[in-house]
């Protein structure tokens, strides 16, 4: 009788621990996806130290909207470990209420910065 409770308990012990682990971001709309690259696009400027060291490259990001509209870059890959740093923090001081509508959605950009589009 003992084994049998014991079984069951870690069945149940599994269960829990696989439901509780299991949740993921769920994947943004294109229609979310281009208003979150707009509103980023609108709000961030080149960088005056990429301009000096004629910087011109991708910023590939995965963010998560937050309940207050926030973003929290889950990753990030640039080929200049500065401008990535600068592009996150950028990112994550950001808030737009509008977006908060759509928490918990991830997001996956990629932000082209090109000098003669400057």
């Amino acid at each position: 009788m003992k084994t049998r409770i014991a079984i069951l308990l870690l069945a149940f012990g599994v269960l829990l621990t696989t439901t509780a682990l299991a949740s993921e971001p769920v994947p943004a709309s294109k229609a979310v996806s281009k208003s979150v690259a707009t509103y980023i696009g609108n709000n961030l400027d080149y960088p005056e130290f990429a301009i000096v060291d004629k910087f011109q490259g991708d910023v590939v990001l995965s963010l998560l909207i937050e309940d207050d509209g926030s973003f929290d870059v889950i990753q990030a890959n640039c080929i200049d470990k500065y401008m990535k740093n600068h592009i996150v923090t950028a990112i994550e001081e950001m808030q737009s209420d509008a977006h908060a509508l759509y928490a918990g959605q991830q997001v996956n950009l990629k932000i082209k910065f090109d000098l003669l589009l400057y």
